[in-house]
């Protein structure tokens, strides 16, 4: 009971950093679907394989993925949309592969950020991994964009850290302030449709796009947590943005 009390504050204090200033969506898609309906909104599917090959115990878990339109100002252009691991989580080898399914306007999107947790009792730390992507909606579809896999390693120099500095103690034991993403956008439309469709079924009769995202930028990723880029900040930087000194 005590090491789920303090699960629970944890994804709130998550949160706090994340939704803020942002519209907070479910997935779009649930396995009580009997139909699929995009005449309102579009769908778009994606998957998250986020890992490390340390044995550590602070297993990283994906719990929102954020999105923008160009130049977004207010709440509304800006959307967060949550995981649910009892239903957006299926198992590829030995670990959770995260289902992504996002309800989306046509329009033009801006992919920032993938942000989780790496906790275990008493730490709790956060993380972080860049996608800057662009995607385009097209109206009345559903479309997969591909797979992003990020894999936690040990930090050279100035690279882009996992996660932030604070809290100090629980982001360095975890291993996110001293870590960095290797990060890797593909198209693996059979491999995830297949798991989409198995587990939504009502999917199974729907034309689905393929329109994959660009291979991941990460000259473009380290120039947005260098502060290079005007378009966001750094990654879950709410905590570091008070202490600039600290930020490499």
């Amino acid at each position: 009971m005590i090491r789920q009390l303090i699960a629970s504050a944890a994804v709130l204090l998550a949160c706090s950093f994340v939704s803020g200033c942002a519209t907070v969506n479910s997935m779009a898609l649930d396995k009580q679907n009997k139909a699929i309906d995009t005449k309102e909104k579009s769908i778009v599917l994606m998957t998250i394989d986020v890992s490390r090959s340390d044995g550590s115990r602070f297993v990283p878990q994906p719990f929102v993925v954020k999105l923008e339109t160009p130049g977004a100002k207010s709440k509304e252009e800006r959307q967060n949309f949550k995981f649910s691991k009892k239903v957006d989580a299926v198992q590829e080898n030995d670990h959770d592969l995260y289902l992504v399914s996002m309800a989306l306007s046509a329009g033009e999107y801006k992919l920032g950020e993938v942000v989780g947790s790496a906790s275990a009792f008493p730490i709790n730390s956060f993380f972080s991994v860049p996608l800057a992507s662009k995607i385009t909606v097209k109206p009345n579809t559903v479309t997969y964009i591909g797979r992003v896999t990020a894999k936690l390693r040990d930090r050279v120099g100035d690279e882009f850290r996992a996660g932030p500095l604070l809290p100090l103690i629980d982001q360095s034991v975890s291993g996110m302030s001293g870590s960095t993403w290797d990060v890797a956008i593909e198209n693996k439309a059979p491999q995830d449709l297949a798991q989409f469709q198995k587990a939504f079924p009502a999917l199974q009769n729907m034309p689905i796009d393929v329109t994959a995202l660009a291979p991941f930028d990460r000259a473009a990723a380290q120039r947005q947590w260098d502060g290079e880029s005007n378009s966001a900040a750094k990654p879950v930087a709410t905590a570091e943005a008070s202490t600039p000194a600290a930020a490499h």
